[in-house]
């Protein structure tokens, strides 16, 4: 089970991608990984899920970011 910080964490940065990044990010990168640090609002974009979250903690290592895939409900599929 999810601790209540991940689950906010979760909830922040999902809110910034629906208002903020949606509109820019899918236009041209569909199909990415980002990974939003809800915080700051600063995202990190990754051909790779790894790529996304190895680039949000070289800028925010004491921060837990929320990755997100550009354009799909998840970021992967099971």
């Amino acid at each position: 089970m999810a601790s209540e910080q991940s689950l906010d964490v979760a909830r922040r940065a999902t809110e910034i991608y629906d208002v903020r990044l949606r509109g820019i990010l899918e236009a041209d990168h569909r199909n990415a990984f980002v990974a939003v640090e809800p915080d700051s609002g600063d995202y990190f974009l990754g051909d790779t899920l790894s790529e996304a979250i190895q680039a949000a903690r070289t800028a925010h290592p004491n921060k837990i970011s929320f990755a997100l895939r550009v354009g799909h409900p998840s970021a992967v599929h099971l």
